[in-house]
């Protein structure tokens, strides 16, 4: 069935970022939304349906089904991920080939606005970090095919702290950069917010990007927030020795000398200039700080 033209189309559904804009979607009541999950009947899926979200079941890799998905639709919220569950593989190729499936349905089926979720950067050069590269491809990609779009550029995510790959456990933190450099971070959250408002204001935000950031903040600053939060306890920070990283998982050892170039004073202008831009689009964007109070790190139990 054909919808209509207020209808908002989000990919993703059922992921930390996907939730977030349905929600913020949900939250503006001007829109109706169809929430894509490659699995209807997976418990995620399901709380979405009883929230009177329609959920339809489509799959990024197959373009066929993004074409029935966004027929008739006026916006697509499009984001990409190349890494397996257990973030041990990283298929880049799927990701890009996920990208270009979303652009392609989006112009077959003259969707008027397309907001593409992609990654921080200042420029369009290769990083060499496959899974930063593949969202820049996207992103040309969708420039080159004249996608009515607003690209949001987004900073390490909040909520991977305390995830397998970055520990937060009684007393340590296990981070990717030295402890000393900054790194710059975003609620997913706040990802969903500024969707929505992209959607709402299309003639302040359609064509342009967004570097989307909410907080810079280092492994020690991480571990003195945790501290503040907890009373005291005491929080030491670590992270893999460089050689290892090196030897044994180059794209994150490239990806965290980025990180620590960034990190370390003088800051990058663009950091800081984002940061700002981001506080006049959202006044209330979340600190790393009150993003760790939010999900209960000021009393939730730690693990050894």
């Amino acid at each position: 069935m054909a919808k209509d033209r207020q209808t908002i189309v989000v990919c993703g559904a059922t992921g930390n970022q996907g939730s977030a804009v349905v929600r913020s979607l949900q939250g503006d009541g001007r829109w109706s939304i169809v929430a894509l999950s490659r699995d209807p009947g997976s418990e995620s899926a399901r709380r979405l349906a009883a929230s009177g979200v329609e959920v339809q079941k489509a799959d990024l890799q197959d373009g066929l089904s993004l074409l029935r998905a966004f027929e008739g639709a006026h916006g697509v919220f499009g984001v990409t991920q190349p890494w397996s569950p257990d973030y041990r593989k990283c298929d880049v190729g799927a990701e890009v080939a996920q990208g270009k499936n979303i652009v392609d349905a989006s112009n077959q089926d003259c969707v008027e606005h397309v907001v593409l979720s992609t990654v921080l950067h200042f420029n369009r050069k290769r990083t060499g970090v496959p899974h930063v590269d593949s969202k820049l491809e996207i992103e040309e990609y969708a420039l080159e095919k004249n996608l009515p779009h607003t690209l949001i550029k987004c900073a390490s995510f909040m909520d991977n702290i305390g995830a397998s790959y970055f520990p937060v456990k009684k007393g340590s933190v296990r981070g990717l950069a030295d402890g000393d450099a900054k790194v710059p971070y975003v609620a997913c959250a706040d990802i969903g917010y500024c969707a929505a408002i992209a959607f709402a204001r299309p003639d302040e935000y359609l064509g342009k990007e967004i570097n989307l950031v909410g907080d810079f903040v280092s492994g020690q600053d991480l571990c003195d927030i945790l501290s503040k939060l907890r009373n005291g306890e005491h929080f030491r920070y670590k992270t893999i020795p460089k050689i290892v990283m090196r030897l044994f998982a180059a794209e994150f050892y490239k990806m965290r000398l980025t990180f620590e170039a960034w990190g370390r004073q003088p800051y990058p202008t663009e950091i800081m200039d984002a940061l700002n831009a981001c506080r006049r689009i959202n006044p209330k964007m979340m600190s790393v700080e009150q993003y760790l109070k939010s999900v209960s790190y000021d009393s939730k139990e730690l693990s050894r």
